[in-house]
């Protein structure tokens, strides 16, 4: 089977091309730009292509019996806002005629628990769908329309399945879809000011080889239609923190940051990123996110594709190992 896989050079797409590479896949990569070298994978072969450019991803797709469409717009800000809907919907909507059109016959796309809403305490699953709140951010709105959009085709018959990570987490080329493993290193540095938003909000932590091994799963045994979520453990900033410190022998931030103090740093961040063009490090959009629960249960992807989840203290360990902190016999010292 020849694959394509979009978004191959991102954190997530890298990852996922490793685990088809080690599983033998005949895989072709879309980039935008060619990596070096040293940067690409053994037997994958990288094409140059944009989502924006249809031409481009016609050339991609031909000869592919297959898509893994994990290629997007991630990020907290952009200075046109629109750049998210069209990157995440309305290519996303062209790749997949385009594919259908040159032959490809399954498919398989990269969703969020975005996609999926805010959840109560409890924890949710596939059905659940938080149409009440809208979604909090400019990416969040993306990946709810562009989740629409693959439901349609799925009701159209079309031979594609959905998968929804939580939070990714884990080594791996840093990027904004990389978040977490900024959120380490500030610990490490000690650069984390304290808890933002309600103390009690818990978020679903996915390992990043979890879920791409969760990709090929889905894709080789996957339901025509099915939607599955690519989860792990699931904890509050707090637990986050304790984790970190007992991982790394440092405390845990005690202080919790006032909704009204975090805004005005948004509304500060913002403010320089207009003016300085670099991304700010927290928004009043994402701001919001912080006062819900994001949990999620992965019952169905571990019961019907076999999926497995890393524990978080384990992941974070991997994470710690990989950014060059010490090890746990000597947690205090940079390496």
């Amino acid at each position: 089977m020849k694959v394509l896989l979009t978004g191959v050079t991102g954190y997530l797409g890298e990852a996922i091309a490793r685990e088809g590479a080690s599983r033998g896949y005949d895989l072709r990569g879309l980039c935008r730009v060619m990596p070096p070298p040293e940067q690409r994978i053994a037997n994958v072969e990288y094409v140059v292509g944009d989502l924006l450019e249809p031409d481009s991803l016609r050339a991609a797709c031909a000869g592919c019996d297959a898509l893994i469409h994990s290629a997007g717009l991630v990020s907290i800000w952009r200075r046109d806002p629109g750049d998210f809907y069209r990157v995440n919907v309305d290519a996303t909507r062209e790749l997949f005629q385009i594919a259908y059109e040159q032959g490809v016959e399954r498919a398989l796309y990269t969703s969020s628990f975005f996609a999926l809403g805010p959840t109560d305490a409890a924890l949710a699953d596939e059905t659940w769908l938080n149409d009440r709140v809208e979604p909090p951010t400019h990416y969040a709105r993306s990946k709810t329309a562009a989740d629409r959009l693959a439901r349609s085709l799925m009701d159209e018959g079309r031979d594609l399945t959905t998968v929804y990570p939580g939070v990714i987490y884990g080594p791996g080329r840093r990027t904004q879809g990389n978040h977490v493993s900024t959120l380490v290193e500030d610990f490490c540095k000690r650069k984390i000011p304290g808890v933002i938003g309600p103390d009690d909000r818990r978020w679903t932590f996915s390992y990043i080889d979890d879920v791409a091994q969760g990709h090929w799963l889905a894709l080789e045994t996957g339901k025509a239609g099915g939607r599955y979520i690519l989860g792990g453990q699931d904890a509050t900033q707090a637990e986050l923190y304790e984790m970190l410190a007992e991982l790394t022998g440092q405390s845990a931030p005690q202080r919790r940051i006032p909704a009204a103090l975090a805004y005005l740093v948004a509304l500060l961040e913002e403010g320089k990123a207009r003016f300085l063009g670099a991304a700010p490090r927290l928004t009043r959009e994402s701001l919001r996110a912080y006062s819900y629960h994001w949990r999620f249960t992965s019952h169905k992807a571990v019961t019907e594709l076999g999926y497995t989840r890393t524990p978080l203290k384990i992941g974070l360990q991997k994470t710690l190992d990989a950014l060059g902190y010490a090890p746990p016999e000597d947690r205090s010292t940079l390496l």
